[in-house]
């Protein structure tokens, strides 16, 4: 029996990911895309292998899927037998096409982050919408499970990345033995994209003239890893009851101070008939509350007041990089330069300390030079491993596992591309599963309702940054469900 699933979005991530990742599925075929009707001409290109597939080209909207447009759909699902739909359209429109498939009982596989919302980074209004979204997304699943069991998988895919799940199996060892949880984590993680100033105000890919950044893009995932890190090590004895949230944001002005129109014309002197492209005078005031580029922020894990842990996040999308050209390239996901750097310190008390590693030397992701798993190399995951001498069982330290000691031999043989990559393919593959009843509901491992403190944690940062500029308390604090 064929699957059929609706594709909502057919950008470069779902271009890149979840069409070659249901390609490779025998019996799962995408019977319908939505895309917009600006996307025509590179959606018809995307979709060349895809004969049989309708499309389905729409004009923007905000809030609700209009009536037409959910007629129109609901009429595809009845005469095609859907099953699923996979949700990949910018972020802003999340909550909408969620609300809609819900009240469809459709299947749902969800990009991150679950939502965010125009002018987050400026309005406390909409900083806590997020969370809002959250929970009505979540009330209204529940509500349709009463009647239908269906999934709602978020696509955090660091939970299905086997090195993540190395170490959140290591923390649990030592949690075993010692009873210790984890009292600090520093997570890094940068984008390493540099963009020019006319692309800062037009870009609508990972945008920030919308009003959000860095947190709504990428960011999403350290939060969401950083907690399961945590989550891996405590038990509920130990289990902090609150957390506090504080941030700092660097936003395209604070870039424009860093680098200006005199430095842009220093170094592309040759091409003065670019410089409008860097003409920062001209733009800052238009800048003023775009989304931010970098963040730092500090979550203080407390327990009946007392602080017991504390999670360091820091996120970049202005890191090194490798672009050196001045007009930007189609491929605006992987292409245009972008080198990415992602590390974590993780302290378990006096017992262990785990270091993951991940850098990439350069932005060519696509040459077929195998696994790549070396320092610099599109593949890099190293992982260190330190531990206390009571518990080390006289190994000497560290223990050092590179990422062909923590992938079986098939996946490492086929990774001529990106591995992360392959892992993505993993949540599209668990998110059929599902529906084919090859596993159930308690296998899946990402559930909507198990993101509540990753969404707090992303409300957390956008609301203490508000509250900073207005000279307000900018501590936010949230309990722990």
């Amino acid at each position: 029996m064929m699957t059929n699933l609706i594709l909502i979005g057919c950008g470069p991530h779902a271009k890149r990911v979840y069409l070659p990742a249901i390609q490779k599925l025998s019996g799962v075929n995408v019977s319908l895309v939505v895309e917009l009707e600006s996307q025509r001409k590179v959606t018809g290109q995307t979709l060349f292998k895809f004969d049989s597939t309708e499309v389905l080209y729409v004009e923007p909207f905000q809030d609700k899927v209009p009536s037409h447009l959910a007629q129109a759909l609901h009429q595809h699902i009845s005469e095609n037998d859907v099953n699923g739909v996979i949700i990949a359209t910018e972020p802003m429109i999340h909550k909408a096409y969620a609300k809609w498939a819900l009240e469809e009982g459709l299947n749902i596989l969800l990009d991150k982050p679950i939502t965010t919302r125009q002018n987050v980074v400026s309005e406390i209004y909409q900083a806590k919408g997020v969370l809002e979204d959250y929970d009505e997304l979540v009330n209204d699943y529940q509500k349709l499970q009463q009647s239908r069991k269906t999934v709602f998988m978020v696509n955090s895919q660091r939970r299905f990345h086997k090195g993540f799940q190395f170490v959140k199996e290591k923390i649990k060892e030592v949690a075993k033995i010692t009873n210790c949880p984890i009292n600090f984590i520093q997570a890094y993680h940068s984008d390493g994209q540099w963009r020019f100033p006319s692309e800062i105000v037009t870009q609508d890919y990972h945008p920030y003239c919308f009003g959000y950044g860095k947190a709504s893009h990428s960011g999403y995932h350290i939060f969401d890893t950083a907690l399961e890190f945590y989550k891996a090590s405590v038990t509920s004895q130990k289990q902090a009851t609150d957390f506090d949230v504080y941030s700092s944001f660097i936003q395209p002005n604070g870039f424009f101070e860093q680098l200006g129109k005199d430095d842009y014309n220093e170094l592309f002197k040759e091409h003065t008939d670019h410089q409008d492209r860097w003409d920062t005078e001209k733009i800052y005031d238009q800048c003023k509350e775009f989304g931010e580029l970098d963040l730092s922020s500090v979550i203080t894990l407390k327990k009946k007041g007392i602080s017991i842990a504390n999670i360091n996040i820091n996120l970049v999308h202005n890191g090194f990089a490798g672009r050196t050209w001045i007009k930007p390239g189609e491929d605006l996901y992987k292409g245009n330069g972008r080198i990415k750097h992602e590390s974590y310190h993780i302290q378990q008390g006096p017992f262990q300390s785990i270091q993951i590693h991940a850098y990439q030397g350069c932005d060519k992701h696509d040459l077929d030079n195998g696994l790549e798993d070396y320092l610099g190399g599109k593949n890099h995951f190293d992982v260190y491993v330190f531990r206390n001498p009571l518990i080390s069982s006289g190994k000497p330290q560290p223990s050092i596992y590179k990422l062909t000691d923590l992938f079986d031999k098939p996946e490492k043989e086929s990774a001529s591309n990106i591995m992360m990559e392959q892992v993505k393919f993993k949540v599209v593959k668990e998110f059929v599963d599902f529906i084919e009843d090859r596993i159930s509901k308690k296998d899946v491992t990402s559930q909507i309702e198990d993101h509540r403190t990753s969404v707090q944690i992303m409300s957390g940062v956008y609301c203490s940054h508000i509250l900073a500029k207005e000279e307000k308390d900018p501590i936010v604090n949230y309990q722990l469900d």
